[in-house]
């Protein structure tokens, strides 16, 4: 019994400290979504916000990365298929 209730204690504080984390993760995405609505003039979902932010890393990595042929080949790809998402998404 004693350590039934240690073990549901430690559960307990570990869903704290996860819902924490997340929380904290989506307090910048919540931010982007509002200046993207705003600059955009049309509501934003956290999807099309995050979408978007894939392809403006994708297209910064194929802006300024040096390295060879093929990796870049891979990042163009990468910036393409984001390209193509965010179509879908908006």
């Amino acid at each position: 019994m004693n350590n039934e209730m240690m073990i549901n204690a430690r559960e307990g504080k570990m869903n704290l400290v996860i819902n924490e984390i997340v929380l904290a993760a989506q307090r910048p995405v919540a931010a982007l979504t509002s200046y993207y609505s705003s600059i955009l003039n049309k509501k934003m979902s956290t999807k099309q916000t995050l979408c978007l932010l894939n392809a403006q890393f994708a297209f910064i990595m194929n802006a300024f990365a040096g390295c060879s042929l093929v990796v870049r080949a891979f990042l163009f790809a990468w910036l393409i298929g984001a390209l193509m998402k965010c179509k879908e998404t908006l």
